[in-house]
């Protein structure tokens, strides 16, 4: 039922358990659902970092005027999201150094890559110019761009 019904499988799982009735549980795909949960938030906050990363930048780097107001709405939500998920997840912060080390070197690519789309002439800084606070700080938010980083 595993692989044809996921979500009766489930069920009947929540329900063996309730019961007591271990013997007939699904003990392997049990296991692999349980590691299946913990990688899942750790990639959820590895994006979050990303898509910090990627306003942090384009409010930085970017000589563009708009649409910088939805990128501080959208960094504001980003951060409220990645600070829920460590407040209610507290063993993700072990993690934390490095998915914010994994997320920077996708942010840095996928922000060069925008920045070319737009045809912005800036250079993306190859170490991380953030550190893990100042990405959740909800007070920092660059105002323009940084002069020495244009193109």
């Amino acid at each position: 039922m595993y692989d044809t019904d996921f979500l009766r499988w489930t069920e009947e799982q929540a329900a063996l358990l309730r019961a007591g009735r271990f013997s007939e549980l699904d003990y392997e795909h049990i296991r692999e659902e349980l590691e299946d949960m913990g990688r899942e938030q750790k990639v959820a906050l590895q994006s979050l970092f990303r898509q910090i990363f990627i306003h942090l930048l384009r409010l930085d780097l970017s000589p563009a005027a708009a649409p910088r107001g939805k990128w501080v709405d959208e960094l504001v939500e980003f951060r409220a999201q990645a600070q829920t998920r460590l407040e209610e997840t507290p063993s993700l912060r072990h993690y934390a150094d490095e998915l914010f080390d994994k997320a920077w070197r996708q942010a840095r690519r996928g922000a060069a890559k925008s920045f070319e789309a737009y045809g912005e002439a800036v250079t993306v800084p190859e170490a991380c110019p953030y550190s893990l606070g100042e990405c959740l700080d909800h007070d920092f938010i660059p105002t323009a761009a940084r002069p020495e980083h244009a193109g």
